[in-house]
C-alpha cells in the first residue's frame, strides 16, 4: 500500500457534547418517571443513555484518507464509510454547508454529506453528475490532496499496473 496523499481525523466535540447532553436528559427523565407500572422502566432509559454515549463517542469523528485509489471517508470505528474511486471523480472545490444541513451522514440538496463539525467542506463532483460533500476543518489541504490523486490517476492510467 502506498503512502496516502492525505489522512486526517476530525473530532466533532460539539456533536459529542450533544450526545452526552441527550444521555443526561434521558437519565433524568428515567429517574423522574413514576415507579411501575410506568410505560418504560428506568433500565430502558439507562440503556438508551448508554447507547447515546457510545454512538456519540464513535460517530463524532470523521477520518478522510486520500490515496491513489480514491477518497475514503469513515466515521468513528469505520462505519458508516464510503469510498470514492479516483476514476469516478470529475472535480473538487471548497464550499460551505448551511447550519441547516447539519452533521452526520445524510442526503442534502447538493448530494451526500459526511460531516461531524462546522460548515467548511469540499464538494467532490462525480462523473455521474452526482456530488459528495465532505466536511473538513482543513478544506484547502483536503482539496489539494484530492487534486493530487486525480492528477496521479491521469499520469498513471488504470491499464498500466
Amino acid at each position: 500500500m502506498s503512502r496516502p496523499f492525505y489522512e486526517h481525523t476530525q473530532t466533532g466535540w460539539l456533536l459529542r457534547l450533544s450526545f452526552v447532553f441527550g444521555a443526561v436528559l434521558c437519565t433524568a427523565v428515567g429517574a423522574a418517571t413514576p415507579p411501575p407500572p410506568s410505560p418504560l422502566p428506568i433500565e430502558a432509559f439507562m440503556a438508551i443513555a448508554l447507547l447515546m454515549l457510545v454512538l456519540g463517542w464513535f460517530w463524532a469523528s470523521l477520518t478522510v484518507r486520500v490515496e491513489e485509489a480514491g477518497v475514503r471517508v469513515r466515521f468513528g470505528l469505520g462505519w458508516p464509510r464510503r469510498t470514492l474511486p479516483v476514476a469516478d471523480l470529475a472535480n473538487v472545490e471548497i464550499t460551505r454547508t448551511s447550519w441547516l444541513s447539519g452533521w452526520g451522514m445524510h442526503l442534502t440538496r447538493r448530494g451526500w454529506l459526511y460531516n461531524v463539525s462546522g460548515c467548511d467542506a469540499v464538494i467532490v463532483g462525480l462523473k455521474s453528475g452526482k456530488a459528495v460533500l465532505i466536511g473538513s476543518d482543513e478544506p484547502r489541504r483536503l482539496k489539494a490532496a484530492i487534486e493530487r490523486a486525480m492528477a496521479a490517476a491521469v499520469r498513471t492510467p488504470a491499464h498500466a499496473s
